[in-house]
């Protein structure tokens, strides 16, 4: 969907996920596509009414893989279109297209597709591109064929940035191997977020990495070193440091809700980010698709490599929304790792319902389903329209 931004919106709600917790009634001033005024009780003249509802940021997700039978390495025009209507029901309004390990091939087609579509004034909005990859451990591949990976590269990451200037926005990368140091330093210095992720990092290793300039860890816990207590690994280094975000996939399949709690406890919703990692089996009506050149079969809510191997997820946002609020008590704590911390990450001017901010809201209902969403100022979705 391409949207326009003028003209002016009042969106009201009973209540409203602010900066400081949960107020309402309430109401949302928008005029140019940002918000211009939050304000207590009824606006006298309110364009979107929506009484027992939720007015919040809308979702902010760093970690798609695809949707809707669309696969983000294979990207076609009717697919994207699809996904991103998908993507709009479940309360995304802006998000990474994420690229998972492959051949140049097959990578640079990908990355040529997403650059046009930025250009564009697309809902939801393309924020730029994940590259989850080539540079991951072999000993923690997760579903990304080990023919795939790379060494690090300056000189390689620094092409694709040369050819597609502006288009990548986050690097998961493996900080413990050869030339990842200087891989780290080449984008933290362009300011281009690196994440460790699919890493079989030590805890000094890790924390090497962090004193560079990684400043997230990709769904913790997952595809990486697991926590011990004699070598607390990359899960140790990331809960402890200040500075450092922690994305997780909470689908209750890849994390129990206990372990996304613990993390809570020590990061606090202001550096735990909700991701999905979805691939194009998430809103398809087929149990069977591809990630890359991969055949993934959803068995039990999850896709499946043949091994058993999990490879991405079926989660959406608004989901895993509903499942940290469930599990942490606190709706609004929940509402902040899916819209401010994600977007406070990539430097960012939304995620909050504050003056000055882009109008990237979403509407949920009293089941916390959505029910609207506004990018840029302009309804882009509105559940029975």
């Amino acid at each position: 969907m391409v949207i326009e931004r003028n003209g002016s919106l009042v969106v009201q709600a009973d209540r409203l996920v602010l900066p400081d917790g949960m107020r309402g009634p309430g109401f949302v001033v928008i005029e140019g596509g940002q918000i211009t005024d939050v304000g207590e009780g009824r606006h006298a003249r309110p364009d979107l009414d929506a009484a027992d509802q939720v007015l919040a940021p809308g979702f902010v997700d760093l970690q798609v893989n695809g949707a809707a039978g669309c696969d983000f390495l294979a990207p076609t025009e009717a697919g994207l279109e699809a996904a991103h209507a998908y993507l709009l029901r479940t309360g995304t309004v802006a998000y990474l297209p994420t690229l998972i390990s492959a051949p140049d091939d097959r990578l640079r087609p990908a990355l040529a597709f997403f650059a046009e579509r930025m250009r564009r004034r697309t809902a939801p909005r393309i924020l730029g591109v994940h590259l989850e990859g080539p540079f991951l451990s072999p000993a923690r591949p997760g579903a990304h064929r080990s023919e795939h990976l790379r060494r690090p590269s300056v000189d390689w990451i620094a092409g694709i940035m040369r050819e597609f200037p502006g288009v990548i926005r986050l690097v998961t990368l493996a900080p413990e191997l050869d030339g990842a140091a200087e891989v780290v330093e080449h984008l933290a210095s362009r300011g281009i977020a690196v994440s460790a992720g699919h890493t079989d990092a030590t805890y000094s290793q890790a924390t090497a990495a962090f004193d560079r300039g990684v400043r997230l860890a990709t769904h913790l816990f997952n595809a990486m070193r697991p926590y011990h207590h004699r070598e607390p690994g990359i899960v140790g280094a990331a809960l402890l440091r200040g500075d450092v975000a922690c994305s997780v996939i909470a689908d209750q399949i890849h994390l129990h809700p206990a372990v996304i709690e613990h993390v809570l406890a020590l990061k606090g919703p202001e550096r735990t980010i909700l991701v999905t990692d979805a691939i194009s089996a998430a809103g398809a009506s087929r149990p069977e698709v591809t990630l890359g050149d991969r055949m993934v079969r959803v068995v039990d809510g999850a896709p499946r490599l043949d091994d058993g191997t999990l490879a991405g997820s079926i989660l959406t946002m608004d989901q895993a929304v509903r499942n940290v609020a469930a599990a942490a008590g606190e709706l609004d704590r929940a509402m902040r790792m899916a819209s401010a911390t994600p977007s406070r990450l990539l430097g960012l001017d939304q995620g909050e319902l504050r003056p000055g901010l882009r109008a990237d809201l979403v509407l949920l209902g009293h089941d916390l389903r959505v029910t609207a969403a506004v990018v840029g100022g302009a309804i882009a979705y509105r559940s029975g329209a």
